[in-house]
């Protein structure tokens, strides 16, 4: 008999049905008291009537900018204040309390400012000496590459490997490195680029390496994903490239921040290269986007193809019309993900983009994408089935009507285990079980969740511990 492999993540229940033609399979998956979001369909085992949904984001300060500025770079909160590293020649570092007002504490400090010009910032929780807390990851110019170094503040850096580059050719887009703890290595993220054979055309790519420790050595780097859009036909090079890529990992789940290069002039095409600052445009542009993904799988591109970016462009005059750029990370304070982002009045093909400025778009505590029933329909999310570690149920959602049931391993509901709710809006809902039921008797044992709503957009869910 051929024996099954079963990893610490995924445990497998096979049922046979011996007097049919078919197999049942069922995954039990194991995640703990982490939170579980409807982001893809990791702990989904059937849903029905429901759609997924990008969530909406709102820009603060009246759509205007909050500092002037622009990136590549990164706002970290740390220390009880935010941190923003902006592009300039050197760096430069500035602090805020609020998010919004930021004061320039000073420019960056011991690396070659002809290098550092496209770069990202990033606090360490992997290392262990407070020298080393900091970590950047800069484009190398002479030639294309990326490069590594460290500080104990962030102002004050020296560099890895000497200074030299640590990886074969990256560009002048988005480098990044930041630790995954799941897998236990590091990550790197920088541009790469294709030739196309016909005409040798430069097209966009970006590719994604591991080094299980860059300080003992800064150049071990593996190539794990290396990709470009290629979707449709040939010269879907023309409708979109991938520009650049962070990734920024929130509840075991991979988001990558994209910049994507869109409705791209053909070679030869008439382009009008007068700049108009007020007028939104359609083509030469760049939009932000959310892709998804665990480990090492490819990115979940549905929102680049949906045409759904994360933050709309502005409209006709604002300062972010035509292109934006994310911050290398979003962070996560009171609630909201705050989602920084340098926005250009101009295409980018236009020599002249008028003022470059950072602006601010903040969504509530992790409703980035959600599934979703319609008014005149009742859908249904069952989960796969899962060990029981909490004794306290939490889930965000918003809608009209919601109901929530827990389920025996073999699907059967457990009496008295049935909540609904009418109108609700919650980050942290917890479900009301009849007198007498809870769910500390289950701790231990397999178990699903089925949940029904209608009019309603279900974002993620969470087990906890009980209060002390």
């Amino acid at each position: 008999m051929r024996r099954l492999h079963i990893t610490k993540k995924y445990y497998l229940v096979i049922g046979l049905l011996l007097a049919g033609p078919w197999a049942s399979v069922a995954v039990e998956v194991e995640f703990g008291l982490r939170k579980q979001l409807f982001v893809d369909d990791w702990v989904v085992a059937e849903k029905s009537e429901v759609v997924r949904e990008l969530g909406q984001v709102t820009k603060q300060n009246g759509g205007e900018p909050i500092f002037e500025g622009f990136f590549y770079g990164t706002v970290l909160h740390d220390e009880g204040k935010f941190k923003m590293w902006y592009r300039g020649n050197p760096y430069g570092y500035a602090e805020s309390v609020d998010g919004i007002h930021f004061k320039k504490i000073s420019l960056l400090k011991g690396l070659d400012p002809a290098h550092h010009n496209t770069a990202s910032f990033y606090i360490d929780p992997n290392e262990t000496d407070p020298a080393h807390r900091y970590k950047i990851c800069y484009a190398y110019l002479r030639p294309h590459a990326a490069a590594l170094g460290y500080s104990a503040d962030g102002i004050n850096w020296k560099a890895y490997n000497g200074g030299k580059p640590v990886t074969h050719r990256a560009a002048d887009t988005y480098n990044q490195v930041l630790w995954d703890s799941e897998e236990k290595v590091y990550r790197m993220f920088t541009r790469t680029d294709y030739r196309r054979p016909a005409s040798g055309l430069e097209v966009r790519g970006t590719r994604d390496m591991i080094n299980p420790d860059i300080k003992a050595d800064p150049k071990n780097w593996r190539v794990v994903r290396e990709w470009k859009f290629g979707k449709g036909a040939e010269d879907e090079i023309y409708r979109r490239q991938i520009y650049a890529l962070t990734d920024w990992i929130h509840e075991g789940v991979h988001f990558a921040l994209m910049s994507v290069y869109e409705n791209i002039p053909k070679p030869g095409e008439p382009y009008d290269r007068k700049p108009d600052h007020h007028k939104r445009h359609e083509h030469d542009i760049v939009n932000f986007y959310i892709g998804t993904t665990r480990g090492n799988a490819m990115w979940d591109l549905t929102w680049v193809y949906a045409g759904k970016p994360l933050i709309p462009r502005g409209q006709d005059g604002r300062f972010d019309k035509d292109m934006i750029f994310p911050a290398s990370q979003i962070v996560t304070h009171l609630d909201q993900h705050w989602i920084y982002y340098n926005g250009y009045r101009e295409r980018h093909g236009v020599a002249d983009r008028g003022p470059h400025s950072i602006g601010l778009a903040t969504l509530k505590r992790d409703r980035f994408i959600s599934l979703s029933a319609k008014e005149n329909q009742r859908g249904s999310v069952l989960t796969k089935p899962f060990r029981l570690e909490g004794s306290r149920l939490q889930i965000n959602v918003q809608g009209e009507d919601i109901s929530v049931e827990v389920l025996d391993g073999n699907g059967k509901i457990i009496p008295g285990l049935t909540s609904r709710s009418g109108k609700v809006d919650s980050l942290r809902w917890e479900p009301k079980w009849a007198k007498g039921h809870d769910l500390s008797q289950l701790i231990g044992e397999t178990v699903r969740l089925r949940f029904q709503l209608q009019n309603a957009n279900l974002f993620a869910f969470q087990f906890l511990n009980p209060k002390r």
